[in-house]
């Protein structure tokens, strides 16, 4: 369970908690003013018993005001809580989680790289060495996609993610498939260019439903 998952989870039980308390405390003020207004115009002939009436009066009224203080401050902390409670399932439907974000970050730098590593190739690489580092950069990248999205956020989230996460995944086993004879030819360079082109498209809708920062990502380069 994520720090989100708690924290929604914990904010949402004590506004629950915060409302009943709250709600409680209104009905017991209401009740206890209910028996000051009996009392407010009863007169006593004896003055012991009006003297009493009087201390019951007054302690009944002190005892509503009490009642009303602390029921408005667990309205407010219920307030406060659930407002917490609605932005943190917010928060957790619209953002990436930590594990998320570091996947698809990854998946950018090793994505970048494996197009620069084919490109390289076009001004006077060895195709036996890039093969190399192909491979490798693919290896990292299946690792690095082999996750599904997180379940807390948003259905059309985790779907947009799945399949971007999907592509990178297929990118690399086709890539790490390929032999130096394959990257010598400037047609197939071309299709694996393409293929790399649709998981960057794929990339900046989720940069910009999840609202990534890729000039920070790109500083980290």
């Amino acid at each position: 369970m994520s720090i989100l998952d708690m924290s929604f989870i914990g904010l949402l039980s004590s506004a629950i908690l915060f409302l009943l308390f709250g709600v409680a405390l209104i009905y017991f003020s209401i009740s206890t003013n209910k028996k000051w207004q009996k009392l407010k115009g009863r007169r006593e002939k004896n003055k012991k018993k009006q003297k009493r009436l009087q201390r019951i009066r007054r302690e009944l009224q002190q005892k509503k005001k009490k009642q009303s203080r602390i029921a408005i401050l667990f309205i407010t902390l219920f307030l406060v809580t659930a407002s917490g409670a609605v932005y943190a399932r917010y928060y957790q439907l619209t953002n990436l989680t930590a594990e998320d974000a570091d996947a698809v970050a990854k998946a950018y730098y090793l994505v970048g790289e494996m197009e620069k590593q084919i490109k390289s190739v076009e001004n006077g690489a060895s195709p036996e060495k890039t093969v190399k580092n192909l491979r490798n950069l693919s290896a990292q990248l299946a690792s690095a996609s082999v996750k599904t999205a997180s379940q807390g956020m948003s259905v059309e989230g985790q779907k947009l993610l799945n399949r971007h996460l999907s592509l990178t995944r297929n990118l690399a086993v086709n890539i790490s498939n390929q032999n130096q004879e394959a990257l010598a030819n400037p047609t197939i360079r071309e299709i694996y260019l393409k293929d790399i082109d649709k998981v960057t498209t794929s990339e900046q809708k989720v940069f910009k439903h999840f609202k990534v920062n890729e000039s920070a990502l790109q500083q980290k380069k």
